[in-house]
């Protein structure tokens, strides 16, 4: 551990406002990182560049979090008047690495000879090549098959990733290595009120919530079907859907559904609320029956663990992604007889929250997984230090 506290690693900005989820997924990293006390952890600096300072406005609400902010490009002015924060300049990649000792993830790419970890989310484009244009499928290919030829190290949010890589790229001399993401629960989530939000959104007490992006994949249109198997039974049940209502490769596929949703006649039991602010999803989970994660592929599945730390119920696919959790109830992912099944017998018990005494069982669990998480983060720095065999950065 002594060592740690010297080291300096990059976290580069990923993700935007067209992918949420990989700002919170990095989010949600620096959070368990940096809960750990400051002799324990590496210095942790945010790496932002002139193709993803437009994306520094979804990090800004946790930019506090790091030790400091470097910009790397030519046009240091405007990044500043930008941020409006103190940045670190670096003219290009070398300076970076003459300033930081580990860059960390980098997505979907690789930097050769570099000490830095690189990321496949997941191999999607694989298993469902329908829901890809063949220039995606090239591409996502190509990225693929390049850090697998050239990465030395490469990170895996999940086992099955991990799985999938050497599945596909035996002969890769890489090392890989598996972060599965925890979620540490934050004390704002207590503070707020659900019911507030509940009424907010003018939704029922009793509503079931899916918190995906609306994307072809994610497999609302099961979980809109199996609602409607539930009224055809004789039960009503109120669906409350969260997310991005863009899909970038099936322009208009929200509008599909809603046409779907109007087909099946539950217009009146499903409420599309969009992308909303973090706070009130996690407050709409606090209040919900149960969760619903429908989804057909996953490389990480955030929403798991968020209703892991809050001890929500929580009924979802039967993915190799999911089963690692080990956490819900699972259903078979193409079955809408299965799922309907598995909603309406939680539905017989089922009430709605937050339920205290749950939440704080779940609560002191998930802080211990998190700092478990970060712990793994560090022994991953001073892993891959030691295998690209990098000087300590000059202390500045």
């Amino acid at each position: 551990m002594g060592m740690l506290k010297h080291l300096r690693v990059g976290i580069p900005v990923v993700g935007g406002k067209g992918w949420l989820g990989g700002v919170l997924h990095m989010e949600l990293h620096v959070k368990a990182v940096t809960s750990l006390p400051r002799e324990e952890r590496p210095r942790l600096f945010l790496v932002i560049t002139g193709d993803t300072l437009d994306g520094f406005a979804c990090y800004r609400p946790f930019a506090a979090l790091f030790d400091g902010l470097i910009f790397m490009g030519a046009d240091i002015g405007a990044a500043s008047a930008a941020t409006g924060l103190p940045l670190i300049h670096c003219a290009n990649w070398d300076d970076l690495f003459y300033r930081i000792d580990f860059l960390f993830p980098v997505s979907f790419n690789v930097l050769p000879g570099r000490c830095a970890a690189s990321w496949i989310h997941d191999f999607q484009h694989k298993y469902l090549p329908g829901f890809f244009s063949d220039q995606d499928i090239a591409l996502r290919d190509e990225l693929c098959r390049r850090i697998a030829d050239q990465a030395r190290l490469v990170f895996c949010s999940s086992r099955a990733v991990e799985r999938d890589f050497w599945r596909f790229f035996p002969q890769s001399k890489a090392v890989t290595r598996v972060l599965s993401l925890r979620v540490a629960p934050e004390a704002e989530w207590y503070a707020g009120d659900p019911a507030a939000v509940q009424a907010k959104y003018r939704l029922p007490d009793r509503f079931v919530l899916c918190c995906n992006q609306f994307w072809v994949h994610k497999n609302h249109r099961l979980l809109f079907a199996a609602i409607a198997l539930l009224r055809q039974a004789g039960q009503e049940v109120q669906l409350v859907c969260t997310g991005l209502p863009d899909d970038f490769r099936h322009p208009g596929y929200l509008q599909e559904l809603e046409r779907y949703i109007n087909e099946l006649g539950v217009t009146d039991l499903i409420h599309i609320l969009g992308q909303i602010p973090r706070h009130d999803q996690i407050q709409l989970i606090r209040r919900s029956l149960f969760v619903v994660q429908p989804s057909l592929f996953e490389g990480l599945s955030l929403i798991v663990e968020e209703c892991r730390a809050l001890g929500k119920p929580l009924i979802l696919s039967d993915l190799d992604v999911h089963l690692e959790h080990e956490y819900g109830i699972y259903f078979k992912r193409t079955n809408v007889h299965d799922l309907a099944a598995k909603m309406a017998a939680l539905l017989a018990v089922a009430r709605p929250g937050p339920d205290a005494a749950r939440e704080t069982e779940a609560r002191l669990q998930a802080e211990g997984l998190a700092a478990g998480y970060g712990q793994a983060f560090c022994r991953l720095v001073e892993e891959a230090v030691a295998l690209f065999g990098k000087k300590l950065a000059p202390a500045r």
